[in-house]
């Protein structure tokens, strides 16, 4: 019953967060949380799959391609007052430096999202640094794209050439959505269960599209709640396995653990880690962390947080997934680790993930990163 009265005050006032079966009994103290971007306009590369490309085209025109939009600002903002409400706490009511870590990859919509999501962090107070100006600037990080961890699929080689995809692997079973691929295919011209990598990328077309308030054509709208099923199913069966997945976000973890670790040895750290990103790094960190249930394409602005707790009574550590699908509903999922549950040991947690946790000078010699490579960052900017 508790867990609903929390759900009800936050639909109604939308100012407060209660404890929970899960959480109850335990105090916070970090987390480490990846979001992705707000709504953006689609890649230019994905307009060859529309059948609306003048639409989409004139609908992009004033942001240009791959870029946030004023839905996606919105989004991003309601995703700072998620993160003020469930964390603050942590937070003081002005930006602190020693309370917060925040790092963007270099792509120009993840930060924007996360410049609109700390306007929601820390609003402008009675006495802000100026009368005139309703905003308070906050500060993030970011590396140049080639030396980026969080960009594995644009400067990693070795997941580039397509090593760590095993091209023998048997498709995933998709028998349930079978009348759903033929309508598909039928639409598009080819077929789309024999070119499944061709999946998670239309789907992300149709999501912009959709975003950008041009509807769907009647034969892709009846068959879109699958078509997003079949795209989560592609993205697991491209990305969500192996070396591939530890690529993309085993350095990530390793930097969960390295400032848990600070924590726990009594060291001072920022609380508040939060990593501006893309749905592929949301989606590849739930696998390293050994997620029992992927949740499917993460959604724009969705997030996946890491949290760092404490046990009132034993005095026990143990590490709490969090996933929030998406900030305009504001209720999150716990999710379970594998053989763990959704409240885990903190060591138990370190065996379990162990096989993905990868420090950045190994991650650059398992890609064959190198000074000289070139590297393609279309996607991204």
């Amino acid at each position: 019953m508790l867990k609903y009265i929390c759900v009800l005050l936050i639909s109604l006032s939308a100012v407060c967060y209660c404890q929970d079966s899960v959480t109850d009994g335990t105090e916070l103290l970090l987390t480490f949380l990846i979001h992705r971007h707000g709504d953006r306009t689609p890649l230019t590369s994905s307009l060859t799959y529309s059948n609306n490309q003048e639409a989409l085209i004139e609908a992009s025109a004033q942001y240009g391609y791959g870029q946030l939009t004023d839905a996606g600002r919105r989004r991003a903002y309601q995703l700072g007052q998620h993160i003020r409400r469930r964390y603050d706490g942590l937070l003081s009511p002005a930006y602190n430096r020693s309370e917060i870590y925040i790092r963007s990859t270099d792509s120009t919509r993840a930060k924007m999202t996360v410049l609109s999501a700390m306007a929601a962090v820390y609003p402008a107070l009675e006495d802000n640094w100026s009368a005139d100006v309703n905003w308070t600037p906050v500060p993030y990080t970011t590396v140049p794209a080639k030396y980026d961890f969080n960009l594995a699929t644009t400067n990693c080689p070795y997941l580039l050439s397509g090593a760590t995809f095993d091209t023998s692997a048997a498709l995933p079973d998709l028998s349930e959505y079978t009348d759903a691929l033929d309508q598909w295919s039928d639409y598009l011209g080819f077929n789309i269960t024999a070119n499944l990598m061709y999946a998670y990328a239309i789907n992300d077309l149709y999501t912009a599209q959709l975003s950008l308030g041009i509807p769907l054509d009647p034969a892709i709208e009846d068959i879109y709640p699958q078509i997003e099923k079949i795209a989560g199913i592609a993205l697991d069966w491209l990305f969500g396995n192996g070396d591939t997945v530890t690529l993309q976000a085993g350095v990530l973890l390793n930097q969960f653990f390295t400032v848990a670790d600070q924590l726990i040895a009594g060291e001072d750290v920022q609380r508040v880690q939060i990593w501006s990103a893309h749905d592929l790094n949301v989606f590849a960190f739930e696998g390293v962390t050994q997620v029992a249930e992927k949740q499917g394409v993460p959604k724009y602005a969705s997030a996946y947080a890491l949290e760092l707790r404490q046990v009132t009574e034993t005095g026990e550590y143990v590490v709490v997934p969090v996933y929030l699908n998406t900030p305009s509903e504001d209720i999150v999922t716990y999710l379970e680790i594998t053989g763990c549950g959704s409240l885990c040991e903190y060591e138990s947690f370190r065996s379990i993930t162990a096989d993905h946790t990868l420090d950045e000078d190994t991650w650059r010699t398992k890609c064959g990163f190198s000074e000289d490579m070139e590297i393609d960052t279309s996607s991204i900017d």
